[in-house]
């Protein structure tokens, strides 16, 4: 009971024994220059430069968007006003945070690559002294933010930037031995101080961009050693701390496995193995998966089922609805887009095209569907996404203005106030030294929001300028 105060207080899950470091992970490189002679000053200068920002043997956006890879997104367009107005927005976040890091002094031995979760306005600082509310530890998917950014932009800058996060990311805040091997740490004050140790952190999905992009083999090796992580649920029981939810109780061999920030990390570890080797028990395990999900009463609304460890098989009945926001916002929204492109399963579509038509749906609609309106249906702006999905597949022209609508919100005077904010130069009394803010950003924001855009925009474009004008927007 303690705990779960402390929680509410500081956002961070503390338990004794938990915060610990034993497992974690940080790699070095040291780059040696054979030479014939003592180099000059300027050529020296270079080869520092070069150890700095190596050179990147690397294609064009256009080239990448032609091999129709990583999901749904596409090439930045502003020939409209909204266009630009979205495409200004998005860089802007980008810019921001590529100057946070330099503004702010996000290095360190354990912290270089990674970000902060939430900003302080009072104090013109992020709160790296406050709990959960410090490092972000990919939570809600930055990283997959970063990467698909620097896919439809080809920004250097992005690029070193997603590529700091990947190694941080997927070694710091990842176990590699010990109890908690396979899984991460939600996000803290340090980097491993939280006790909610979860797959949504140690999440392939955040890694895999980048190693198909550079054959980056240290990068595969930590992909590959979580090819069994969920098998780290026999050692974890992530809902330890909350009441008894329906299809808990679960016979030796099984573990009780989220959709979401769960299974949605396993796949993408099962399908990059597939991908790499050819290996078909990665992609037998995932359409397991797959069709049992699809065959339970409420699909993905159980949200959460018994899982066999031998088979990747969801069991029993699925006839209760357990609603989750976190859900989709780990990378599993980005996975289902290639799983669905790349394996025939009719009845998991079905209950994934139903899933996204349905999460924003009215409580009208929802009960309808599942004779309640279940709680915990939140961050509608992110999930706008899943709405234009299914109105891409299902070639739903009104399902697409509900997608900008749940996106760009019913107000145009709040639209045109997000898209135009830029902050402001801080100085005098109130910081150490002057620096410039955005007040309003947060990182789940941020992540979520640009992810939202980037896809919306591939998904349903073609609609954005009706969807503006019945807005009423001006920019």
């Amino acid at each position: 009971a303690e705990e779960l105060v402390g929680l509410d207080i500081t956002y961070e899950d503390y338990e004794a024994g938990w915060d610990d470091a034993h497992g974690i992970a940080r790699t070095s490189e040291l780059t040696l220059w054979a030479l014939g002679a003592t180099p000059s000053h300027d050529v020296f200068s270079a080869m520092a430069q070069q150890v700095a920002d190596p050179a990147r043997l690397t294609v064009e956006p256009e080239r990448l968007h032609v091999a129709g890879v990583f999901g749904d997104w596409s090439l930045p367009d502003t020939s409209t006003p909204i266009r630009a107005a979205l495409e200004g927005r998005l860089t802007h976040l980008l810019d921001h945070y590529v100057q946070e890091v330099d503004q702010r002094r996000w290095y360190g031995f354990w912290s270089y690559g990674d970000v902060m979760h939430t900003y302080d306005p009072d104090r013109h600082m992020w709160r790296y002294d406050v709990g959960g509310y410090a490092w972000d530890n990919s939570e809600l998917s930055t990283d997959l933010w970063l990467w698909t950014s620097y896919l439809r932009t080809g920004r250097a800058d992005l690029f070193k930037m997603a590529e700091a996060m990947t190694r941080h990311t997927g070694e710091v805040d990842v176990y590699h031995l010990g109890r908690f091997k396979g899984f991460g740490t939600r996000h803290g004050v340090q980097h491993w101080s939280d006790s909610s140790k979860q797959p949504r952190v140690s999440n392939v999905a955040y890694r895999r961009i980048y190693y198909f992009l550079t054959a980056d083999e240290r990068v595969g090796d930590l992909m590959r050693e979580l090819n069994t992580s969920d098998h780290a649920l026999l050692n974890v029981d992530i809902s330890r701390k909350l009441p008894p939810a329906p299809g808990r109780a679960v016979p030796e061999g099984q573990v009780v496995s989220g959709f979401g920030t769960s299974w949605g990390a396993f796949i993408a570890a099962w399908l990059t193995e597939w991908e790499r080797t050819g290996d078909r028990r990665w992609r037998d395990r995932i359409v397991n998966g797959m069709t049992t999900i699809g065959g339970l009463k409420r699909r993905w609304f159980a949200g959460e089922a018994p899982f066999d460890l031998a088979t990747g098989r969801y069991q029993g009945q699925g006839d209760y609805v357990a609603v989750s926001h976190l859900n989709a916002v780990f990378g599993v929204a980005e996975m289902n887009t290639e799983l669905l492109d790349l394996l025939d399963v009719p009845s998991y579509r079905r209950a994934w095209l139903e899933y996204c038509r349905y999460y924003n749906a009215s409580p009208q609609e929802i009960s309808g569907l599942l004779g309640q309106v279940p709680p915990g249906r939140s961050l509608t702006e992110a999930h706008s996404r899943l709405t234009a999905y299914a109105a891409h597949e299902e070639r739903d022209a009104a399902l697409a203005q509900r997608a900008w609508s749940e996106f760009l919100g019913n107000d145009p005077a709040k639209l045109r106030a997000l898209l135009n904010a830029r902050g402001d130069t801080v100085g005098g009394t109130e910081v150490l030294r002057p620096i410039h803010e955005d007040p309003q950003v947060s990182t789940n924001d941020a992540a979520q929001w640009s992810l939202a855009a980037i896809e919306n925009l591939a998904l349903i474009g073609d609609s954005l300028e009706e969807a503006a004008a019945r807005l009423g927007y001006r920019p």
